[in-house]
């Protein structure tokens, strides 16, 4: 036996690239590089079989079966390595069967000779067949005008295969079934990524001539039988090119993402320090409704989301649009509609039918979002099932006492890839930020209402006890006058003096009881039978103004444990208040509601009136906007100091778009038996 000295060079050359793939696999593990290994592997075992197979006591037909077999191994493991399918750690294995069992029993029917052609027309119509349906069926959701052309060349070249092995030439099968493995292989090398750098020009050049090896073979062969010789050296070019190619494509994307890494280092670094000055700013005390806009801006331009929305919501638990970025302008209006829709509850129920992505950011789908908040974008995304255009991503502010105060609202991606828990961590800082810097603010005004309240609660005590005795004097001369006075002039001119020394007097017992507790009484009180009192006290200016009232409290609510005099005057002093501000409102409506948040119960009084012109000053004695005698502006300072009584919280906002409300959040009965309690002490106003 002559051994096959010029296939020396090609085993030591394959011996020193299988390490080299050996070594590139343990840096990256991606199943791609792995098959690319085990291709290289049996390429080298091929080759080692073709110049030693003899002198290991292989028989010529046994050493074909294995040179023939292990090519199209090789084939089917580098045209898997291109496909998205060989990522899917669960599909990837069955479409390597589809592929190689037909392919590779081709092969072994071809290299010993078989003459039942049937077999070899059975086997390259399911390569053909299976391949194209695995595919269709795989890519059914994101079928791409390429796939159609692939499988459609598949399809023919298979046929015309089929057709000439049927007609007694199975080799020309076996031919159509090598180029097609190695000429698809290098197409999709080439478009997984459509660059012209030297490794995937090298790898894809590579590919295609390893493909023309098969059709040269075909035309050569029975014309020029003398250079199948010279044709079966320059065969192994090919087979240099690709694996070379596939090294430097390896290296070429290393660097890459060494250049990526460090660019989004410096986006991520850019990033931080916006967002650290915007919350400086939140922290500093700065108005966070003034900066929604700013922070979306910053949103924008530090993350790879093109659009930003930001959505707060009022004291009627409805979002309202707070600041937006990357929003056409003529997208506002139907976004502003649309918005008015989503209240806490449905944005609460939105979040819990979303994907998570991070500690606080959830991927709301576009048909979870269908007519809530569904802007129309301009950004396709054809080549991923995980993003389809209107998709969201949602990050809320949560209140450090847990209730959601508003939200993000993040899409049109520029990167999918970036959309990941990650990328989101910073935003979600940020969230976080602007959560506490609105609760803050609201602490805040209210520390300073309660702080300016109390200096003015001592002020008035003292000097309402100093008005009530010359008060005194003047209704008690005005009684002595009134009886004493001869003429009917004089009668009634002391009457005038003693009426509005009543009403002075009524004046200062309103301010002595906003500066201090008086003695109260409380009992456990059903607030629904309160309310519907308080509004029949008024149901004839309510008839009468056209006013509609609507109360939704639930019947299973735990009651309260207050004074129910002092609490039917605080309710009775808002819905006067409701019904001043309806006078000029067509269609005027005035709202109650209630509900339960641990063991706090809030009662929420809203209208659609004009709303407050100072919500900061609503509860200052002596300040209202009401016509002059109409009222001294002491009904809702008054209300503050009995709810504060209580052991409970008052407040007033403005709604959007118009409107107006105030909450009121007092304890509910503990469990068991509630006493009757005497409560007294000064006021903290």
């Amino acid at each position: 036996m002559i051994f096959d000295f010029h296939r020396l060079p090609t085993i030591l050359l394959l011996g020193a690239l299988v390490p080299i793939f050996w070594f590139l696999c343990r840096s990256d593990r991606s199943y791609r590089v792995r098959l690319w290994l085990a291709a290289w592997v049996a390429v080298l075992v091929r080759i080692t079989v073709q110049v030693f197979g003899a002198q290991l006591g292989l028989s010529a037909t046994a050493v074909n079966a294995i040179d023939l077999g292990g090519l199209q191994l090789t084939g089917v493991l580098l045209l898997l390595s291109m496909t998205r399918i060989a990522e899917d750690a669960r599909q990837r294995w069955l479409f390597f069967l589809v592929l190689a069992i037909p392919s590779i029993a081709y092969a072994e029917l071809y290299s010993f000779g078989s003459s039942r052609l049937w077999m070899f027309g059975l086997a390259g119509i399911c390569f053909g067949l299976g391949s194209v349906a695995y595919v269709v069926l795989y890519h059914r959701r994101h079928l791409e005008t390429y796939m159609l052309w692939v499988c459609a060349l598949v399809l023919a070249v298979t046929g015309w295969g089929f057709y000439r092995a049927m007609r007694g030439r199975p080799d020309i099968g076996f031919y159509a079934i090598e180029t097609l493995t190695y000429g698809v292989a290098g197409f999709l090398y080439w478009y997984s990524h459509r660059r012209l750098s030297p490794g995937i020009v090298l790898t894809s050049t590579g590919f295609f001539a390893w493909a023309a090896v098969f059709p040269a073979f075909y035309w050569i062969s029975p014309k020029y039988p003398h250079a199948v010789d010279a044709l079966i050296g320059v065969s192994n070019l090919p087979k240099f090119w690709v694996a070379i190619g596939m090294i430097v494509t390896l290296l070429e994307d290393k660097s890459r993402r060494a250049q990526l890494a460090e660019a989004q280092e410096r986006a991520l670094r850019e990033q931080i320090q916006r967002f650290f000055k915007i919350t400086s700013r939140l922290l500093s005390g700065a108005d966070t409704a003034s900066l929604c806009s700013e922070i979306a801006d910053v949103i924008t331009s530090a993350s790879t989301f093109k659009r930003a929305v930001i959505l707060l919501a009022d004291e009627q638990r409805q979002f309202y649009v707070s600041g937006t970025s990357g929003v056409d302008p003529a997208l506002m209006s139907p976004l502003r509609d649309q918005v008015m829709h989503l209240s806490i509850p449905n944005a609460e129920n939105l979040l819990r039918a979303a994907s998570q992505i991070g500690a606080q950011s959830f991927q709301v789908s576009h048909e979870q979002l269908r007519g809530i908040c569904s802007l129309p974008g301009d950004t396709q995304y054809p080549n991923t099932p995980l993003w389809e255009p209107g998709d969201k991503v949602v990050v809320p502010l949560r209140s450090p006492s847990g209730p959601l105060m508003g939200c993000f609202s993040l899409d049109e991606p520029r990167e999918i890839h970036r959309v990941n828990a990650a990328e989101l961590a910073a935003i979600e800082m940020l969230s976080a930020d602007l959560a506490i810097a609105m609760e803050n603010s609201h602490l805040q005004r209210q520390l300073v209402t309660s702080e300016k309240l109390a200096g003015l609660g001592k002020l008035v005590s003292g000097a309402g006890h100093e008005l009530n005795n010359p008060l005194t004097a003047v209704l008690g001369y005005a009684e002595m006058l009134s009886t004493s006075a001869e003429d009917e002039g004089t009668r009634r001119s002391v009457e005038v003096i003693r009426r509005e020394a009543l009403r002075m007097k009524q004046i200062i017992e309103s301010l002595l009881r906003f500066a201090r507790q008086n003695k109260f009484e409380r009992r456990p009180i059903a607030l629904a039978d309160l309310v519907n009192e308080v509004f029949s006290l008024r149901a004839y200016e309510i008839r009468r103004s056209g006013v509609q009232v609507s109360v939704d409290i639930a019947p299973d609510l735990p009651g309260i444990v207050a004074d129910e005099g002092l609490l039917k005057q605080v309710f009775l002093n808002i819905i006067n208040n409701s019904l001043e501000a309806l006078k000029s409102v067509p269609g005027g409506r005035i709202r109650v509601e209630a509900n339960q948040h641990n063991e706090r119960l809030q009662i929420r009084f809203t209208d659609n009136g004009t709303g407050f012109s100072d919500p900061d000053r609503v509860f200052d004695p002596f300040y209202t906007t009401k016509d002059p005698g109409k009222g001294p502006g002491l009904g809702l300072s008054v209300s503050y100091g009995i709810i504060k009584q209580h052991g409970g919280e008052i407040g007033a906002h403005n709604l959007q778009p118009s409107g107006a409300c105030i909450t009121i959040d007092l304890p509910v009965i503990a469990p068991g038996p509630v006493p009757v309690l005497q409560d007294t002490g000064l006021a903290q106003a």
